[in-house]
């Protein structure tokens, strides 16, 4: 199939998606997506109502993680249950990969899990869908949040929250501190794009087993496409007007350098990488620590330093261009937890929610497999019992220094995304030139743009 026609695609389902929601999916009266006052707050969806205490019930509850986050989740569901012998919270979990792809066909079949985690950038897409349930009206506890985080994760713009901030989060490079010393690199100072040529080059002379970077495409995509326009533009690279804010000039110089990234060998061969998908911590060459640094997110902090405790991590500086107009590098949350616009049982599922966020047993066990915790209470809780893992929370504060304004929105919709993926797989792999790859990147963000206007 061709990129097109993927697109197209998936252009369709998302479609599909928001007539179904319309159309007897959700519940009627549903409105809590799509309208034309998308800045008031949503009437709640009109679930079935909620069962007796005593009447069983089944939810579905959905992530995606590494072992370390579905151990501590798998154990707070345990809790949970042991709490209300009733309700049974059946899980589905894995890895990140084909994760967003289920969640768009299970909204359009209606048949999407009643809890679910959602990946940051596609939660303003899902609330435009209208297939998150409004949890202000449904009666989520917000009590241990602090007002304006809430507002800026999970919201939307509409003054309701549809969806709960599971951390405080933002891109991190976790760097191998006893390979970088022995290669005499520094990762700790403030440094520019180009200088990962010049480290990528010693760590290669240092032993040919070793690589500067592990790149997997996931993240590697995001880390390199969406912060060049916010350091060279200020602006996402498409905006909320649907106006594309890069020029083919510019596609064509941020591929030409990640073309040369592989083509000098400061990251691991894509087509290495890509088994192991967005699980880094499973490559062998990560775990025998013969890579400086993995590019990522500070939720990641925890089991990429789990997988080899014989090395020293710590939380490298984020790369700059020397003429950015603006810092570029986002501090918003790791993952959003959302209720299915479509669920039959809301009550027993933001029920769930409140123990998940607010019950200090849950605090306990959950740490920071999600990054830093979302509320000063947890924080505390968790400083108090060693469980707030310290990597974690330097790079957070790491990715605190910086200053940038989140794209957030059409930029990071699973069509974009898709678009900008696919870019990067081409060049990485060296099926595409950068200019090749540049035509058609706009091209395609052409079409997405005036289909939506």
């Amino acid at each position: 199939m061709t990129r097109k026609k993927l697109i197209a695609l998936v252009t369709s389902v998302a479609m599909l998606a928001g007539v179904m929601s319309g159309c007897g999916i959700s519940a009627p009266e549903q409105t809590t997506g799509t309208g034309a006052d998308q800045n008031a707050p949503a009437a709640p969806s009109a679930a079935a109502p909620a069962s007796d205490s005593s009447e069983p019930v089944t939810l579905r509850f959905s992530w995606w993680g590494g072992d370390a986050r579905h151990e501590a989740t798998l154990a707070v569901i345990e809790a949970y249950e042991k709490l209300h012998p009733n309700v049974t919270i059946e899980p589905e979990y894995g890895s990140y990969d084909g994760y967003s792809e289920k969640k768009t066909t299970e909204f359009a079949s209606g048949t999407a899990p009643d809890i679910f985690q959602i990946e940051t950038g596609l939660g303003p897409e899902y609330y435009n869908q209208g297939v998150l349930y409004n949890l202000t009206e449904g009666g989520m506890d917000f009590s241990n949040f602090d007002a304006s985080f809430l507002e800026e994760n999970g919201q939307f713009g509409s003054g309701a929250q549809y969806a709960m901030p599971t951390g405080q989060a933002g891109t991190a490079l976790i760097v191998n501190k006893t390979l970088m010393d022995k290669v005499g690199i520094d990762l700790s100072q403030p440094y520019d794009w180009d200088q990962f040529f010049e480290w990528g080059k010693k760590v290669r002379e240092y032993s040919k087993d070793c690589y500067l970077l592990s790149a997997n495409t996931s993240y590697a995509s995001a880390f390199f496409t969406r912060t060049y326009s916010r350091q060279k533009n200020n602006k996402p690279i498409i905006d909320d007007d649907y106006n594309l804010n890069m020029t083919e000039e510019q596609f064509v110089e941020l591929f030409t350098y990640i073309k040369r990234l592989y083509d000098e060998e400061v990251c691991a061969p894509a087509a290495y990488k890509a088994p192991f998908g967005d699980q880094d911590q499973e490559d062998p060459n990560w775990i025998k620590g013969n890579y400086v640094a993995s590019i990522g997110y500070t939720s990641s902090a925890d089991v990429l330093s789990a997988a080899n405790d014989s090395v020293d991590y710590i939380a490298g500086q984020l790369p700059l261009y020397a003429d950015r107009k603006s810092d570029g590098w986002v501090n918003d949350c790791p993952q959003l937890m959302g209720v299915y616009a479509g669920t039959q049982h809301a009550k027993e599922a933001i029920d769930f929610l409140n123990f998940f966020y607010n019950d200090e047993g849950a605090m306990k066990t959950l740490g920071t497999v999600r990054s830093v915790p979302p509320t000063a209470k947890a924080q505390e809780i968790c400083a108090k019992e060693g469980t707030l893992n310290p990597l974690t929370k330097q790079s957070v504060e790491v990715s605190m220094q910086y200053n940038g304004k989140s794209d957030s929105g059409p930029t990071t919709g699973s069509e974009v995304t898709a678009i900008l993926t696919d870019a990067y797989e081409n060049i990485s792999h060296g099926t595409m030139s950068p200019e090749e790859a540049a035509k058609e990147t706009m091209e395609l963000l052409k079409d997405f743009c005036e289909a939506h206007k």
